[in-house]
């Protein structure tokens, strides 16, 4: 018995398959300076170079695939004017695993851990505060612009993010049930860090359940739940629920609408909690007004527990074709948002523009707009980013790529609307194979 367990352990081995991945890419960058970030007159333009390696292993034996990978980043900041050299190290783990027909287990680990510069990381995609899709970008580190302390751009930043999700369609035909569940920790590490970016960590939860009464619809329903303690004694929990509405026009256009609520509980940071900073006010060098009526500011309660919408409204196009393939995206969303300079909660309003061409399948065009303020009364940074991109792959080992965005931003902390951009020139060499 013994002899027959180790001879199927052994088969399923030598039937799995094990590739490799090697890359580097070299992006060139020219950006704008900000006087903010020295505290001293400054060049108004930088030039910066980023090397990324990265290297990968992928096993994959068809029901199982685990998949891990290391890409640290290294960067010379500002040739030109005040050189400095600054290394992310960034890792992911992956893993999927189907141990029956109908139901997938998925679980990923993801960190960033070094030195941040948080002038040059400007949020763009399909969510002005998540993940952005320009190439070259580590998404753990993308953050929202927001003013900072002077005298700091670049912080000792740590990002972690830890998954486990699920996912079935046991319960029937067109039934779907999907759940996650979540640690994340990231900010500042060291003192001057933290005054940039508080320290915050927290779990998160979801739970999805998925219906398809017909074949151009499908119903959801969303119950989610996130809570975060910053290092400045700021805590903020939200929990939203939502239902959810895709119709698919026809074979090119579909909307997505969505109607929930959130529940807001927000305790705001206290003067003792508050890292030493210059000018440090209780909300971590932030404002300490977050709701405007009749003209006069209100003092925020140190705990609040509030009612936000949690509204999605959106339409995707497709242009289906062999010299010009389009996909575009127009969303509109109003949720609860937590400001992670200050924990405070309060909703906010999203809207974004997205649109890729394929021009062939080599080259590919791409650009993404979009601006976020607060609503209903909320005091919050007003932000309009934009930025458009190209790639071309030269042949399956060599890639060439542009990128060139700005960011305008508003906050009631500062007398002056800040306005920041860049542009970049990326090339990516790639090896895979087979062990």
């Amino acid at each position: 018995m013994l002899d027959a367990a180790l001879a199927s352990v052994w088969l399923e081995v030598a039937a799995a398959s094990v590739t490799y991945g090697a890359a580097a890419r070299v992006d060139t960058r020219a950006r704008s300076m900000d006087a903010q970030a020295t505290g001293g007159p400054v060049a108004p333009l930088a030039a910066d170079m980023d090397i990324v390696p990265t290297v990968g292993l992928k096993y994959d034996d068809g029901s199982a695939v685990a998949q891990v990978q290391y890409a640290p980043r290294i960067s010379f900041r500002e040739a030109t004017t005040a050189p400095r050299t600054e290394v992310q190290h960034v890792g992911r783990l992956l893993g999927d695993w189907r141990p029956s027909r109908g139901l997938t287990l998925h679980g990923t680990q993801e960190f960033v851990l070094g030195q941040v510069n948080l002038f040059t990381n400007l949020p763009l995609g399909g969510s002005l505060d998540d993940d952005p899709t320009a190439p070259g970008d580590t998404p753990a580190t993308d953050i929202p612009i927001q003013p900072l302390p002077e005298g700091v751009d670049t912080v000792f930043f740590l990002s972690s993010l830890t998954t486990l999700a699920a996912e079935t369609v046991w319960l029937g035909p067109g039934w779907r049930l999907s759940g996650s569940l979540g640690f994340s920790a990231s900010g500042g590490l060291d003192d001057t860090a933290k005054a940039a970016v508080p320290f915050q960590y927290g779990p998160r939860a979801q739970l999805s359940l998925g219906h398809s009464p017909a074949p151009r619809n499908t119903l959801s329903t969303t119950l989610a739940f996130s809570d975060s303690r910053f290092s400045t004694g700021a805590r903020a929990s939200v929990t939203t629920f939502t239902g959810g509405w895709t119709h698919r026009l026809d074979r090119r256009t579909s909307v997505e609408a969505g109607v929930g609520v959130g529940v807001a509980y927000s305790v705001r940071a206290t003067a003792e909690d508050t890292p030493d900073a210059p000018d440090a006010t209780p909300s971590g060098g932030r404002r300490l007004t977050t709701l405007q009526v009749g003209g006069a500011p209100v003092e925020d309660p140190a705990q609040r527990l509030e009612l936000l919408p949690d509204l999605t409204l959106a339409v995707s196009h497709r242009v289906p074709s062999r010299t010009a393939d389009f996909n575009g995206r127009l969303a509109a969303r109003v949720t609860p948002f937590v400001d992670r300079l200050t924990g405070l909660v309060y909703p906010r309003a999203d809207l974004t523009l997205n649109g890729t061409w394929a021009l062939s399948p080599r080259f590919r065009f791409s650009g993404t707009g979009g601006g976020a303020f607060a609503v209903g009364g909320a005091v919050g940074d007003r932000q309009v980013v934009g930025g458009v991109g190209a790639g071309w792959t030269v042949n399956r080992w060599v890639t060439l790529e542009v990128d060139t965005r700005a960011a305008w931003t508003r906050s009631p902390d500062v007398e002056a609307a800040r306005t920041a951009w860049s542009a970049t020139l990326g090339l990516t060499v790639q090896k895979t194979g087979i062990l």
